[in-house]
């Protein structure tokens, strides 16, 4: 099998979108998958290639953060220069993450890309959806093994089988919301600042936690 990744994070090669996707790469190597491309929508200058390689590809798999509840601006762009498109006899892949501890946050994109896949007459092949992910450039990189080795295994399914494993896909994507017996722990983290800490952190470095609630659009 071939495919096409396409990265959208504005992070470019020190995301955690290449990091997770450089073990998803390893997994469909080793099954015998071929990596035709490797493009980084942040480079936006090689934006004419970018459209020109998606369009030539059989199988694609476009990987981003969310941002805002929504898509990074460089991969609104990417699929506006895109436009309407007849993706007849391809397939696409996605793969959306963030650092919201739930799913769900992504249910919106989710929505807007069934609607772009329609659009695009493509077949889709599934979403790749893992919530919690700011935390890996966080912690040691022993922590993340388990997770590094999901994606590797999603690879070589892929490669081999020609579509995302669902049993992965189903444990990506949890929790999908916090049950009723873990709320009250969350809002107790939240309240001892555990949650917001690695955001306060970032804040700090750049001088504006004290702004952190600022409402500058209200009247």
């Amino acid at each position: 099998m071939k495919l096409a990744i396409f990265n959208g994070s504005p992070r470019g090669k020190t995301s955690n979108t290449n990091k997770l996707l450089n073990h998803f790469q390893n997994g469909f190597l080793k099954a015998g998958g071929v990596i035709e491309i490797m493009e980084y929508l942040i480079m936006e200058k090689h934006l004419d290639n970018q459209v020109q390689h998606f369009k030539e590809a059989e199988n694609i798999l476009l990987a981003f953060p969310l941002y805002v509840d929504s898509a990074p601006g460089v991969v609104k762009q990417f699929i506006e220069a895109i436009g309407n498109f007849d993706g007849s006899g391809k397939r696409i892949y996605f793969f959306i993450h963030s650092g919201f501890p739930e799913a769900i946050h992504s249910q919106g994109l989710l929505r807007y890309l069934e609607f772009l896949v329609k659009r695009w007459n493509i077949n889709y092949g599934g979403t790749i959806l893992k919530p919690g992910t700011e935390q890996i450039r966080m912690r040691p990189e022993k922590k993340n093994e388990k997770l590094f080795k999901d994606f590797e295994k999603l690879g070589s399914h892929l490669a081999e089988n020609g579509e995302l494993e669902k049993e992965i896909l189903n444990k990506f994507k949890q929790p999908y919301v916090f049950s009723k017996r873990a709320l009250p722990i969350v809002r107790l983290l939240m309240k001892l600042g555990v949650i917001d800490s690695a955001w306060n952190k970032i804040m700090k470095e750049n001088r504006v936690l004290d702004r952190c609630f600022d409402t500058p659009l209200l009247s």
